[in-house]
């Protein structure tokens, strides 16, 4: 009996269990109860990507479809772009609510992508009918607004405004899935931010799109040592050493990696392959550097002379040439290899580039600790009261990061916020609208009012209370 009981357990925390529960439901028609069953598996597993596509199906037959297109959004932004049939999805959900606008360019992103799918005929006969009587055309206007928010991320970021370039690059990925350049950034702009799970999801989307991106895989070895896989991050920094380089920004990509972590035998492998490519004078001021860290005093004689006559004009890289002759000398003198690097980087004039900036990886290894941030007693029903309300596409980490909204909104309040009985619902939904935001999920105003049951005064008093920058 008791050996039952315990199988009877396992089968109530197996999400496996009622996921299949759920599709032997939908059989027979019964679309509530596998609606209810599917989501006890995301409840269990969150991040599963097929659960997560059954139950956005389910809710549109159910016609929900804002929240299944809410479902659709997040497979394509934080689990798998390469799901084309969400597209078809949010087409046909965008059309039943009447926005045409949206269904035909989420029509014209599945023909794009996805030009000989299962759909394929449906969508181009529905695009044809979008054209032939109201009149919408977008002819992969999407990959152009997606380079656009790209650019205007990369100004805000010169302008060291965070938050906004963060948003466009959400908005850069939710035009075009596939702008690896935009999820790279992402990437390392979240992990500026020190929201490291965030950044781990977009991560693994370019990895799984561009197995051998060198800038995913390098920024990955950052995810990885925050959740303190170090095992993982000695093996995948010892692969970069024989990686396949393309250009330049990738060797100095990885060069960059490779010093932030001291992997400088590796460094040297890397470099000793490529210095005939690529040997220019920062590149060459690099390799002996590497020699001077080692010791290696012939090889670093051979690079010296070489480095000597390439840039005879750059008075402070012939002065650093001297003072690296004197250590490599001095058999008990240690230097500092990443601050070395930065100086060469500075002396040799390079182009602040956000693959390889030493100054920003070396900031970013040194804040690589768990924070997880605190939340107050008197602030806890407002964080219960979201949770309560949380939607299905919300992530594992959906708690800690609206904590640390609530944080951040209370330091720049105006006035303390009073959390009392009628008050925290409001400011439970205004978190909530601000994380959207934030992410770009669409979930507007009068859907947040309903579902906390609120009016629309209490609501707007709670936002203007919160008075987070992010909605100016």
């Amino acid at each position: 009996m008791e050996n039952n009981l315990l199988r009877i357990d396992e089968y109530r925390n197996n999400p496996e269990f009622y996921f299949s529960k759920g599709l032997r439901c939908a059989n027979k028609k019964n679309l509530n109860d596998a609606y209810k069953n599917i989501l006890k598996a995301i409840e269990l597993e969150p991040d599963n990507c097929e659960y997560k596509f059954n139950i956005a199906c389910f809710l549109s037959e159910m016609h929900r479809p804002k929240e299944a297109n809410r479902v659709f959004n997040d497979i394509l932004l934080n689990f798998d772009p390469t799901m084309y049939d969400c597209y078809f999805g949010l087409g046909c959900n965008s059309f039943e609510i009447g926005d045409t606008e949206k269904a035909a360019e989420y029509f014209d992103k599945y023909l794009y992508f996805e030009s000989a799918g299962e759909f394929s005929e449906e969508v181009a006969e529905m695009i044809f009918y979008l054209k032939l009587y109201d009149g919408i055309s977008h002819n992969n206007r999407f990959i152009r607004r997606s380079d656009n928010s790209l650019r205007k991320a990369k100004k805000y970021l010169q302008e060291n405004s965070m938050r906004n370039a963060t948003r466009e690059l959400y908005k850069s990925i939710n035009s075009n899935p596939f702008n690896v350049n935009a999820r790279n950034l992402l990437t390392l702009t979240l992990m500026e931010q020190q929201k490291y799970n965030l950044a781990g999801y977009i991560s693994r989307t370019v990895r799984g799109i561009d197995d051998d991106n060198v800038w995913a895989n390098c920024l990955c070895i950052y995810i990885l040592l925050y959740s303190r896989k170090h095992s993982s991050v000695n093996k995948i920094l010892e692969i970069l050493a024989w990686t396949d380089i393309a250009d330049r920004e990738n060797l100095l990509c990885v060069a960059t990696t490779l010093i932030v972590f001291n992997k400088i035998d590796e460094l040297i492998t890397l470099l000793e392959m490529h210095i005939i490519e690529y040997g220019d004078s920062f590149i060459y001021s690099i390799l002996l550097l590497t020699y001077a860290l080692t010791k290696n005093k012939e090889k670093f004689n051979e690079v010296f002379e070489v480095l000597s006559v390439l840039d005879k004009t750059n008075n402070e890289l012939v002065g650093w040439l001297e003072y690296i002759k004197s250590y490599i000398s001095k058999p008990n003198e240690e230097i500092s290899a990443i601050g070395e690097y930065q100086k060469i980087f500075c002396i040799n004039k390079e182009a602040y580039d956000t693959m390889y900036i030493p100054m920003k990886y070396q900031e970013l290894y040194a804040k690589m600790k768990r924070t997880k941030p605190k939340l107050s007693k008197r602030d806890a029903p407002i964080i219960e009261c979201a949770m309560q309300h949380r939607e299905i596409m919300y992530t594992w980490y959906y708690e800690m990061e609206i904590i640390g909204i609530l944080n951040d909104c209370k330091a720049e309040a105006e006035e303390s916020l009073e959390a009392n009985d009628t008050g925290v619902a409001a400011y439970s939904a205004a978190l909530e609208f601000i994380y959207c935001k934030q992410y770009c999920i669409e979930m507007g105003k009068e859907e947040l009012i309903l579902k906390y049951d609120i009016s629309s005064i209490t609501f707007n008093k709670a936002l203007k209370k919160m008075n987070f920058r992010l909605l100016k």
